[in-house]
């Protein structure tokens, strides 16, 4: 089992072209994975956490972007705390 931080992401424009979803991930320590290997990797018992302003949040899997009618699949998303520092989708963009 492997754990992972992440630090920014990578967005894309929706097929519609409403808004930006994540398109994957980069971690702390430079390394690219795409969104579908990190639900793969999770899947498999990975950990995977953001990482911002000292703040940490476990990224989990979902069926989809979180947006109405945007089916970009498989997403990954973390749930809102405290602060929105480590938010996945407010990571800078990398």
């Amino acid at each position: 089992m492997t754990s992972y931080t992440v630090t920014k992401v990578r967005k894309q424009l929706s097929s519609d072209r409403s808004h930006r979803h994540i398109e994957g991930v980069i971690t702390a320590t430079g390394l690219y994975y795409s969104r579908s290997q990190v639900v793969n990797s999770i899947n498999a018992g990975d950990t995977w956490s953001t990482s911002a302003g000292g703040y940490t949040a476990t990224i989990r899997t979902a069926i989809s972007c979180p947006r109405a009618n945007c089916f970009a699949a498989p997403y990954i998303r973390t749930a809102p705390d405290s602060t929105k520092l480590d938010n996945l989708e407010n990571l800078p963009e990398g």
